[in-house]
């Protein structure tokens, strides 16, 4: 069989590789528009960790390993960490190690720019994947495994049908008791943006902000953003964007109060009002939660790994 050669990403790739991700990557396939965005236009996407496998000129595998060179809000540099954020060969030119070589070209490249550790792969705000769908994608778990990498923690997709959505039972008793303490649920104005993007800074520090700075600047339907205030202050916050739920988050203050309740119900409420028949969430540990105050049901699980970078 033909030798294989692994090289960094080239313009004339673009095509070849959205291609090939989509005939690889069947659950989580990828528009040219999103590549451009996601991963190009990313602020640390660089040519040398995104590396290419070519077979007599033919694309066959691709890996993306992520460092940061600019720092994320309230987050930083995270000096010692980088990710691999998507890889995948050819069907047909498996088991030739070229799975082997790509991620032995991300791991030198990673630490030869200081990293100590890779994680595959929770990167924000460009993630594709949030870990390894186990169920999807079992001989890309496997490899993982063989190769050293160690589970971290799972993550879960969800996803309800609103056909028959109501609230449970205590959710109009939930935001009686709140407004008794002066939390009260309801749609986003614009005059609490920067509360809004205070409260996601200081609460949740990382991308979320970032998403919520996107939307208003594109134009956001405030009814599909639901807050908790309580006077000017914003202390609790969930969104749906289209069928896409999420996320949500509560000041740490307020949490096992009902807050995150009276949130993601009244926000899939307003959903179900525009015909929304679905809503999926991408990644969440908190199964219990969603199942039982909202009737999500799990549909992915995805592994996130990580593996100690030696030398």
């Amino acid at each position: 069989m033909a030798e294989f050669t692994i090289r960094p990403y080239q313009v004339r790739d673009f095509e070849p590789v959205v291609s090939l991700w989509n005939r690889c990557l069947k659950r989580d396939p990828i528009s040219k528009e999103s590549f451009q965005v996601k991963v190009l236009a990313d602020e640390n996407f660089s040519e040398q960790g995104a590396f290419v496998a070519e077979v007599d000129g033919k694309v066959v595998g691709f890996l993306l390993a992520i460092f940061r060179k600019v720092p994320l809000t309230g987050v930083g540099l995270q000096e010692d960490t980088g990710w691999i954020t998507i890889f995948f060969v050819d069907s047909e030119h498996r088991r030739r190690k070229i799975g082997t070589a790509l991620f032995d070209s991300a791991e030198n490249y990673l630490k030869a720019n200081g990293r100590r550790k890779v994680v595959v792969s929770s990167y924000v705000p460009n993630y594709f994947i949030p870990g390894v769908d186990v169920d999807a994608y079992p001989e890309a778990h496997e490899f993982l495994q063989k190769r050293g990498y160690e589970t971290v923690f799972d993550q879960y997709g969800m996803s309800v049908d609103l056909l028959d959505f109501e609230p449970i039972s205590e959710y109009y008793t939930i935001l009686e008791n709140l407004l008794k303490d002066g939390v009260i649920v309801d749609y986003f104005e614009p005059k609490f943006t920067h509360k809004l993007l205070t409260f996601l800074e200081t609460e949740f520090p990382g991308d979320w902000a970032d998403v919520i700075r996107g939307r208003i600047r594109k134009g956001v339907d405030p009814r599909d953003i639901v807050i908790a205030k309580r006077g000017d202050e914003v202390v609790g916050y969930c969104q749906v964007d289209g069928e896409r739920f999420g996320p949500f988050g509560v000041h740490s203050s307020l949490r096992g109060k009902g807050v995150g309740t009276a949130l993601i119900t009244k926000a899939m409420l307003q959903a179900k009002s525009k015909g929304t028949r679905h809503l999926w969430l991408a990644w969440t540990g908190a199964v219990d939660f969603y199942s039982q105050k909202a009737g999500f049901k799990v549909i992915r699980t995805n592994r996130i790994m990580r593996k100690q970078l030696e030398g």
